[in-house]
């Protein structure tokens, strides 16, 4: 089993991993065991909110041997114990291609209340596809940890596991297995439309086949490849990348052919030897001497004085102070002066300080704390108010870009259908293909590549509901098993669907569709706004009056204030119905 762990930084998002994993065209089905995209752009807020670099761990883990979907949840099951993460919040997405199955867990980085475990995770998941190897019985896969995860299960107390994987590690430290790339790398290839599989496997053939570096590069260049020094040669000194013509690059030549780099590096020095020629002549030293042979030899040859202006000392540089500012300088004056005045000042009969007892301006202070409650109701706005309005242009190419894969495999589909049912039709009018057969065979071809489209016409339907909007849950995988029995759900199915289908086959009735359906996006949120304000605007007429009146009370002037205030205390069933009742 190959286990490969990778994690998403916060500030990429989760659009780019939940397509991969949970809308990748390209597998032949895909079977969601737990979570959902949803949950993965919930993982990204909460770590953005608690400012964590990272806010997924991706683990894919691909078995040698086939694996049920029972045994692979099982064993993502023990992932989740080793690192210390919630089974609840995983997403368990197993995609089936090429007849074989692999499994890829998505699991927060924040856990509720702690980051999720990463020391020694390459390790300690490489134990754990051990672990299961052995309990499955699968042959075991070598891995660049061998001695470290037989030490660590001596320490547990599994010496059988630990000897049966004591038995894979190399001699030689250098001899440890060592991946031709990695998986980003691997995706960076698909993007450039290179198949690195088939061109690690090209490389690696034509360096057993040559018998030098001269002849590699030869082979090489014949298939439109070449061979040049690392850009990092500070870091690695000798190290050589294979790219392609155009500068596309594919791997290192270590890594590529398996070779060690002490046996590249002779490599490169025995090319060199051949190619660098010793010149005819080895002069050791071009210098002459010189001797004195006259007795005015320095006067012939005087040497240079240097000049009062070179050896006079330099003078040190002034420094001026910064001139201060008009405004500055008078300001300076100014606190200077109030230096020498009295600290305190006896205030001036027409002063408008004004001194209120305590208990007047406690109740001045709940007064402006329930206006405060009112005017915040008052604040009150629905909901959608405050986001921002929606970008007509901006919204529909997200969902074309988002369509352009379904599209192409529905019309993918369509046209093997077609020249199938043509095939059909052409053996049909041909008296022996119908008597030989033949017909009967192209005939049963075409009504099982006609299930086929229609079960991709179902899944591309639910993913165009499901980008807009009008669908909550992703599509459901694409079934592989298909027969007589589920064609009037599948003909129901586009009956039903059948403005979508249209607007998916023609792209100018998807860009009309898709205006539509941004125009009643738009329109049902604002009848929501209105709806919420309908709804509050009898609460909110109520705020209003209850701030006129406690506006007008704390503007009355303290003997009437006072006065009100013994009178609420002397009839208090009559605040029953006032906010001030629990104040008072």
């Amino acid at each position: 089993m190959i286990i490969q762990e990778s994690r998403i930084r916060t500030k990429s998002g989760a659009d780019a991993i939940a397509r991969h994993v949970l809308h990748g065209p390209k597998n032949e089905a895909i079977r969601i065991m737990a979570g959902s995209d949803w949950l993965l752009y919930d993982a990204m807020r909460e770590a953005r909110r608690e400012n964590l670099t990272y806010g997924l761990r991706h683990i894919a883990f691909n078995p040698n041997e086939p694996m049920t979907d029972a045994q692979l949840a099982k064993f993502a099951g023990r992932i989740c114990h080793e690192l210390h993460a919630d089974p609840e919040h995983m997403t368990l997405v197993i995609h089936q291609k090429d007849g074989s199955t692999h499994g890829h867990l998505l699991l927060p980085e924040w856990q509720e209340d702690h980051i999720l475990d990463s020391r020694f995770s390459w390790i300690r998941l490489e134990k754990l596809a051990r672990l299961e190897e052995i309990r499955l019985g699968h042959a075991l896969v070598a891995g660049r940890h061998d001695r470290s995860i037989t030490k660590a299960l001596r320490q547990d107390g599994k010496v059988h596991e630990a000897e049966l994987i004591a038995a894979l590690a190399p001699a030689q430290p250098a001899d440890k297995p060592r991946a031709a790339y990695t998986s980003q790398a691997h995706r960076t290839a698909e993007r450039q439309g290179l198949d690195l599989p088939k061109l690690k496997q090209r490389v690696a053939s034509l360096w057993t086949q040559s018998d030098g570096l001269k002849s590699f590069r030869a082979a090489l260049t014949e298939h439109g490849l070449t061979m040049r020094e690392g850009d990092r040669t500070e870091k690695r000194p000798g190290a050589h990348i294979i790219e392609t013509s155009d500068g596309k690059l594919i791997g290192s030549f270590t890594r590529l052919t398996k070779v060690r780099m002490v046996e590249f590096r002779k490599l490169l020095a025995e090319e060199q030897h051949r190619t660098v020629s010793k010149p005819e002549t080895d002069i050791k030293s071009t210098r002459l001497p010189i001797r004195r042979t006259t007795p005015d030899f320095y006067e012939e040859y005087p040497i240079p004085k240097t000049t009062d202006a070179q050896t006079a000392p330099r003078k040190r540089p002034v420094i001026k102070r910064p001139k201060i500012r008009e405004w500055q300088r008078e300001l300076w004056l100014q606190r200077m002066a109030d230096v020498d005045t009295t600290a305190t000042k006896p205030l001036s009969p027409t002063s408008s300080i004004r001194i209120i007892s305590a208990e007047e301006a406690r109740f001045r202070k709940e007064i402006k704390k329930a206006i405060a409650q009112q005017q915040a109701i008052l604040d009150q706005q629905a909901p959608e108010a405050s986001w921002k309005p929606l970008d007509r242009n901006r919204t529909i190419a997200i969902w074309r870009k988002q369509l352009i894969p379904y599209q192409k495999q529905l019309r993918k589909s369509y046209d093997r259908y077609a020249t199938a049912k043509r095939a059909w039709q052409e053996a049909e009018k041909s008296r022996w293909q119908r008597m030989t057969g033949k017909a009967a065979k192209l005939e049963s071809l075409a009504d099982q590549l006609f299930f086929d489209f229609l079960e991709i016409l179902r899944f591309v339907v639910q993913a165009l509901l499901h980008i807009v909007g009008l669908r909550s849950e992703p599509p459901q995988p694409i079934r592989t098993v298909l027969n007589e029995k589920n064609r009037p759900q599948l003909e129901r199915f586009k009956k039903t669907y059948d403005a979508e289908f249209s607007a998916m086959a023609d792209p100018q009735k998807l860009e009309s569709w898709l205006n539509q359906r941004f125009d009643t996006l738009a329109q049902a949120r604002q009848r929501r706004i209105d709806k919420w304000e309908k709804e509050h605007t009898g609460e909110k007429h109520t705020a209003r009056r209850e701030i006129e009146r406690l506006s007008a009370l704390l503007s009355t002037k303290p003997a009437l204030l006072r006065r009100q205030v013994t009178m609420h205390r002397q009839t208090p069933q009559i605040l029953t119905s006032s906010p001030f009742a629990t104040l008072l």
